[in-house]
């Protein structure tokens, strides 16, 4: 049987994945894979039926090499009418800036790019990218010596999605089959110039090392390493995408969203095995991140280990996330969000009866209800409202936070305990408690809103009560 050939490679991948008819943008650095790839893209184009431009970004590492290479990217594919889009960065000054290798600052800059301009653009295109056959046995390489679990030795998929700066991104290469061998050849026999990258021998970079080095290394013990790596990632992709499906199953049982959080039940997360568990605590930090960039293994081992600790135990992650357990709950969110209970302050503030009462961040209504007034606990945070004796409207009510010393008497209970043993035994999570309102009068704290109104504040069942509800968005 005639070997396919890498024309007809790329576009049996383009109709494969049912990228026929989609815009494709193609990341071009004006090297022989991507040069290849949009060769064939670009002659192609009524074949695959796809609308295309280039995307080229200068790291402005080799200072003219560099801008010459972005001259032949951008003269090459406009003289053939495509559309061709030229970027630059100062790749030392952000490497040096955020303390990053000059590799990773390089990859963060060109993605942005390409995330930003596809968004603003196009936003339907995927992102087509040159990478081939020995740059993913690299890939494997690299992740195992970094000690990636089986996500990592997946290596690269040939079509998938990625968030980039909170930006949704279709990731397509089609030249995951073809060797640097077969793409040399077809520039040869097509007469496709293309550009060399002097950095690309220089084995100070980590990709570079692996590829010049160590795999020429390891091929005296096995001539087809590259073959091998390869068959590791597709036998770990199998296995993956079969946790995964597990994990889509699971994951309603023991997750739920509340105002931008995760909240996972600890008690069935520890009925899992360890492996399901581990996978999904890191869904739950990467889905609230936006993406799993930093997020390593020792991140989701810290929140593995939160589980098994005592209540308001807490662990920061990358991206602002933090991971808290709450009781049998573990709660995931961002710093910023509006999980997070609004501040209210300790000093107190008039209570207008009736009528509307506003702070900072609070709305406060108070009006005179019917009869049937509920003096039950309420222990919905969300429903923060409470019912309270009509005769409190004759005094001065204020409303503030807990302050030290504080002791409150709830309701069916002969004597006052301390407001901190309340909170702990009613299970309010540690990050809420200071923010609790608290409805004071002369006489003591009347009520903890939205959980408990004090014993001599409950209202008669037979006469109309004072019904006081708070409104804040971040609560």
């Amino acid at each position: 049987m005639k070997p396919i050939s890498l024309r007809e490679t790329i576009i049996n991948s383009v109709h494969s994945h049912g990228l026929s008819g989609r815009a494709l943008s193609l990341a071009v650095s004006g090297g022989p894979d991507s040069m290849a790839m949009a060769h064939v893209l670009v002659t192609n184009n009524r074949k695959a039926n796809a609308e295309i431009e280039i995307l080229h970004f200068n790291h402005q590492i080799r200072g003219k090499e560099a801008k010459s290479d972005s001259d032949f990217v951008k003269n090459f594919f406009e003289s053939l009418d495509v559309p061709t889009f030229v970027s630059e960065g100062n790749i030392l000054a952000l490497s040096k800036k955020n303390k990053l290798s000059l590799e990773t600052a390089a990859r963060t800059a060109r993605y942005e790019f390409f995330a930003t301009h596809i968004c603003e653009n196009k936003r339907n295109s995927v992102l087509t990218l040159g990478h081939n056959f020995d740059d993913q046995a690299e890939t494997i390489l690299m992740h195992t010596i970094r000690g990636s679990g089986i996500n990592g030795l997946r290596g690269m998929a040939e079509f998938s999605t990625q968030t980039i700066q909170g930006l949704n991104l279709s990731l397509f290469r089609p030249l995951l089959s073809v060797n640097r061998e077969s793409v040399l050849k077809y520039c040869e026999d097509y007469n496709i110039p293309w550009k060399t990258d002097s950095t690309n021998f220089s084995t100070e970079y980590t990709r570079n090392s692996i590829r010049l080095e160590l795999i020429p290394f390891l091929k005296k013990y096995n001539p087809e390493i590259s073959k091998s790596l390869v068959k590791l990632g597709n036998l770990a992709a199998r296995d993956h995408d079969y946790i995964e499906l597990k994990i889509e199953e699971i994951w309603p049982s023991i997750a739920t969203i509340s105002n931008g959080a995760i909240v996972l039940s600890i008690s069935r997360l520890q009925q899992l095995d360890a492996s399901l568990a581990w996978r999904i605590l890191k869904k739950a930090a990467t889905n609230i991140k936006g993406d799993d960039h930093n997020m390593t293994y020792t991140h989701i081992e810290l929140m593995m280990d939160i589980t098994k600790g005592s209540s308001g135990r807490s662990v920061n992650l990358p991206g602002k996330v933090i991971a808290t357990k709450s009781y049998d709950n573990l709660l995931v969110f961002k710093s910023n969000s509006d999980f997070l209970p609004s501040s209210f302050s300790n000093h107190p503030t008039v209570i207008t009866t009736p009528g509307t009462t506003q702070t900072e961040r609070w709305k406060i209504v108070s009006s005179l209800k019917s009869r049937n007034c509920s003096s039950e606990k309420n222990d919905s945070k969300k429903d923060m409202s409470t019912f309270l004796n009509k005769d409190l409207m004759k005094e001065s009510l204020w409303v503030r936070s807990r302050n030290p010393g504080d002791a409150f008497q709830p309701s069916g209970m002969k004597n006052p305990k301390k407001l901190q043993d309340f909170m702990v035994d009613s299970k309010i999570p540690r990050i809420y408690r200071d923010s609790v309102p608290l409805i004071v009068s002369n006489k003591g704290i009347a009520a903890v809103v939205g959980w408990r109104v004090a014993e001599w504040a409950v209202p008669s069942k037979s006469e109309d009560c004072l019904y006081i509800e708070f409104d804040c968005n971040g609560f």
